[in-house]
C-alpha cells in the first residue's frame, strides 16, 4: 500500500556537513527523499543531555520560538510534545512573562504567542534522538570536512572528509574522498564555504556585519525556597543609553537559566558574586531581586563571538550545482533575539518543499540548478531574522562601519516609537511578536492598525519602573460559557471562538466550494469508504463538526455499532445533534472534548478526521493517540487539504483569503498529518484528488492483514 511516488531514488545519496540543529534539520528534510544521507560531525554526540565543544553557545539561554516549534514539529512530527515531556517549559507571550522592551513595560496580556524554554543540551538530544530513527539516516561522528571534490561542469560531486579519532590521527590521518549527490554545509559561524569556493573559482560572498559588541554571561540557578511569582520569565532588553540586558529563563528540573550581557565592549563577570551584583545594574532591579537569593548550580560560563554575520552567498553570478549552505553558516545572529533554530528550521523547510516538488513531478532525481535556485528563498529567511536582530543593534555605536544610510535611520525612529507604542497598544504589540517569532513578515509592523498606532504614538505612558501585573486568566472556555473579549491564549481557544461565530452557516460556506470544483461529499464518502467498517464496529469522527459523517457512518456500522463524534466546539456540536436527532440515530453519541488528550474507548475499528486535524497543532500526538486505541486492523483515515508540489511558494500567501473562514491561516501548509499517518502504520497509502489539493492518508493499524 505505500505510495511508489514518494519513494527517493535508489542510490541517491547526501551528506549534510555539521551536526548542530541546523545539520539534524537539513538531514530529516533530507531523508524522505534520499536513498541515503550521511550527518558529519566533528565531536562525539553524548549519550545524554550534555555539553559539547561544537555547540559551545548550548551553556546560555535558548528560546524555541513560534517558527522554531512549526518546523520541528514538521521535520519531526510530535517533538513539541516529546519536548514538553523532557520538562522544556511553556511560556506564554507576554502574559507569562516581564518584558522590558527599549520603550518600556510590555503589559501582561493572553495571546497566542507561546515560547518553550529548556536547556540547548536537552532540545539537541531530543532532536538527535529522532534523527536517528530514520532508517535513511547515518551519522559519521568525529570526522571534519576538509574540501569540496569539484565534478563535471559546474557541479559538486562529493565531499573531502578527515577522520578526527585518536587512532587515525596517529595513523597520519589523510582526507579521503566521500562521493555526493547533494553536499549541504551547515557548520555554522566558522564554515569553510567562502574558501572553498574561492578556491574552485566561484569567487567569495559578499558579507554583512552588524556587531554591537555583546558579551554573555551565564548561570543555571536554584530558585529560594521561599520564591513566589505570577510570571515565568523574565527578559529586560539593552538600549544605547543603558547597554546592559539579562534575561532569566524556566529549564527543566525546575532550574532558572540566567544571562546578563553587555554591550560596546563590556564584559559581564564569570564569578557568582559578581554576575549577580552585574544583574542588579540592568534597567530594571526585577532580575536580580529574584535572583540574588537562588543557588549557584554550576560554574558561570562566557561567550563574546555574537556579531550578526550574513554571507550573500545569493549574490554570486556562479555556484556550483549539488552544494548548499543552510543555518548559521549563511546568517548568524546576536543570540539576544534567539532567532537562529527558526531561521535553521525554516531553511530546512526551503530544502524540503523543492524535493518534494521534484517529487511530485516523477522525476525523483535532483533537478539541475536546484541549489543555485534556493539561495534566494534561503536569503528570504535570513533577511526576516535580520531585520529585527540585525537592525536593532545598528542602533549601538561601532556596530558598523560608517554613518547608517537613510534607510536605516528611518527604519529606527519607526522602530523606536513602535517599540514604545508595544508598551501598551496590543495591535502594535501582536504585530512586534509575530515578527519576533518569525511568524510574519517584517512588513506585519506596517500593517494600517499598527501603522496608525504607532503614528498616533502611546496612549498611556507605562510606568518607568514597577512590572505590569499579570491578567486575570479566564481559563479554557467550556460548553456555554462565551469566549472572553482578550486574545485567545491557545491556538485551540481561537478555533472555538470561529467556529463559535459560524457554526450555523458553516454547512453553507462548506457548499460554495463546489463553485470553484471542490466535490466535498464525494471526498468524504471516498474516506469514510477507506475506513473499510463492518456492522458492530466502533468508529470515531475526529473533529465531526456539524455531523456530515455521522448518517454515513452510522449506516455502515448498523443499529449494533457505535459512532462517537468528538469536536471541541460547542456550537458546532449542536448543529450535530440536531443531525442527529432528526435522523434518528440511536447509535450516535457526541462528546465536546480536546482531541489531544481525550480518552479513546477500547476496540476501536476506525477513526476519521475530515478537514479536521490541519487545524490541530498537535496533530501528531492525535494521530499516535488514536493508533494506541485502534484494534489490530483498524484504519485512521485522514481527508484534508495540502499544498500540492506544483505550487510556487510565493503564491502561498494568496491562499489566505480562502482558508480564513475555516480558522486556517497560511502558516498551516507547513502542517502534513498524512506522515504520523504513515509512520504509525504497519500499511499505508495516500489518495489525492482536485489536482493534489486534497488527499485521503489511510494507515492500518499493527495486526492482522485486512480483508
Amino acid at each position: 500500500m505505500t505510495d511508489r511516488s514518494t519513494r527517493p531514488p535508489d542510490g541517491s545519496h547526501a551528506v549534510v556537513l555539521g551536526g548542530s540543529l541546523a545539520g539534524l534539520c537539513a538531514a530529516a528534510a533530507l531523508a524522505p527523499h534520499m536513498a541515503r544521507v550521511t550527518l558529519v560531525e566533528r565531536d562525539r554526540y553524548p549519550e545524554e543531555p550534555a555539553w559539547r565543544r561544537g555547540v559551545p553557545q548550548a551553556r546560555h539561554t535558548h528560546n524555541l520560538l513560534g517558527a522554531g516549534q512549526r518546523s520541528l514539529e514538521e521535520l519531526f512530527p510530535g517533538l513539541l510534545g516529546e519536548l514538553r515531556d523532557l520538562g522544556m517549559v511553556e511560556v506564554r507571550m507576554p502574559q507569562d512573562m516581564l518584558l522590558m522592551v527599549p520603550g518600556g513595560w510590555v503589559d501582561r496580556f493572553e495571546g497566542p504567542h507561546i515560547v518553550l524554554s529548556g536547556s540547548r543540551d536537552l532540545l539537541d538530544w531530543a532532536v538527535r534522538r529522532r534523527l536517528r530513527q530514520l532508517p535513511t539516516v547515518e551519522v559519521l561522528e568525529e570526522t571534519e570536512a576538509v574540501g569540496l571534490i569539484a565534478g563535471p561542469g559546474d557541479t559538486v560531486s562529493g565531499v573531502l572528509l578527515r577522520d578526527r579519532r585518536p587512532e587515525a590521527r596517529s595513523g597520519g590521518n589523510q582526507p579521503y574522498e566521500q562521493a555526493a549527490d547533494l553536499v549541504v554545509d551547515t557548520t555554522g559561524r566558522g564554515s569553510r564555504a567562502p574558501a572553498w569556493l574561492k578556491d574552485l573559482g566561484y569567487g567569495t560572498p559578499e558579507e554583512s556585519v552588524v556587531d554591537a559588541g555583546c558579551a554573555y554571561s551565564t548561570c543555571i540557578l536554584e530558585p529560594a525556597p521561599e520564591h513566589t511569582a505570577d510570571w515565568k520569565c523574565i527578559l529586560l532588553q539593552s538600549t544605547p543609553e543603558e547597554p546592559r540586558s539579562g534575561i532569566l529563563n524556566p529549564i527543566e528540573d525546575g532550574r532558572w537559566m540566567v544571562s546578563v550581557a553587555g554591550l560596546g565592549g563590556e564584559r559581564p563577570p564569570l564569578d557568582h558574586a559578581g554576575f549577580v551584583d552585574f544583574a542588579k545594574g540592568l534597567r530594571s532591579t526585577a532580575l536580580y531581586d529574584a535572583i540574588r537569593d537562588a543557588k549557584p548550580l554550576g560554574d558561570v560560563y562566557g561567550s563574546g563571538r555574537t556579531e550578526n554575520r550574513w554571507r550573500h552567498f545569493e549574490r554570486l553570478t556562479r555556484w556550483p550545482d549539488r552544494f548548499l549552505v543552510l543555518g548559521d553558516a549563511v546568517g548568524a545572529f546576536n543570540p539576544a533575539y534567539g532567532q537562529g533554530i527558526s531561521v535553521a528550521g525554516t531553511s530546512a523547510l526551503v530544502l524540503r518543499r523543492a524535493l518534494e516538488r521534484t517529487a511530485a513531478s516523477g522525476t525523483h532525481r535532483i533537478q539541475n540548478g536546484l541549489t543555485a535556485s534556493l539561495r534566494k528563498p534561503i536569503a528570504d529567511c535570513v533577511e526576516a531574522a535580520w531585520m529585527l536582530s540585525g537592525n536593532a543593534d545598528l542602533a549601538y555605536p561601532g556596530a558598523s562601519d560608517g554613518p547608517l544610510p537613510l534607510a536605516a535611520r528611518l527604519g529606527k525612529r519607526y522602530t523606536d516609537r513602535l517599540l514604545k507604542v508595544a508598551t501598551t497598544d496590543r495591535t502594535a504589540a501582536l504585530a512586534l511578536l509575530d515578527m519576533t517569532h518569525l511568524l510574519a513578515p517584517p512588513q506585519a509592523v506596517f500593517r494600517p492598525r499598527v501603522l496608525a498606532s504607532v503614528l498616533r504614538g502611546p496612549r498611556n505612558p507605562p510606568s518607568p519602573t514597577a512590572p505590569p501585573p499579570a491578567p486575570t486568566r479566564t481559563g479554557p472556555p467550556t460548553r456555554g460559557e462565551p469566549m472572553p473579549a482578550e486574545p485567545v491564549t491557545t491556538e485551540s481557544e481561537r478555533m472555538v471562538k470561529v467556529y463559535r461565530k459560524r457554526a450555523k452557516r458553516y454547512d453553507l460556506t462548506s457548499n460554495r466550494l463546489y463553485l470553484i470544483g471542490q466535490r466535498t461529499m464525494a471526498y468524504k464518502h471516498l474516506a469514510l469508504e477507506q475506513l473499510a467498517l463492518r456492522p458492530g464496529d466502533t468508529v470515531v469522527d475526529a473533529g465531526c463538526g456539524t455531523g456530515h459523517n455521522l448518517p454515513l457512518l452510522a449506516e455502515a456500522v448498523g443499529p449494533t455499532g457505535r459512532v462517537i463524534g468528538v469536536d471541541l466546539t460547542d456550537a458546532m456540536l449542536e448543529q450535530a445533534e440536531d443531525r442527529v436527532r432528526r435522523a434518528g440515530l440511536s447509535q450516535v453519541s457526541l462528546v465536546q472534548a480536546d482531541l489531544t488528550t481525550w480518552e479513546y474507548p477500547e476496540n476501536v475499528r476506525g477513526i476519521t478526521a475530515c478537514f479536521s486535524l490541519t487545524l490541530i497543532s498537535e496533530y501528531a500526538k492525535v494521530v499516535e493517540r488514536g493508533y494506541e486505541a485502534l484494534a489490530p486492523g483498524g484504519r485512521w483515515v485522514v481527508l484534508d487539504y495540502r499544498l500540492p508540489g506544483w505550487w510556487p511558494d510565493r503564491l502561498i500567501p494568496a491562499l489566505g483569503p480562502m482558508i480564513a473562514p475555516f480558522g486556517g491561516d497560511t502558516s498551516m501548509v507547513q502542517r502534513h498529518p498524512w506522515e504520523p499517518i504513515q509512520e504509525g502504520a504497519a500499511r499505508h497509502r495516500v489518495l489525492t484528488r482536485y489536482g493534489g489539493w486534497v488527499y485521503v492518508a489511510v494507515g492500518e493499524a499493527a495486526g492482522r492483514q485486512s480483508a
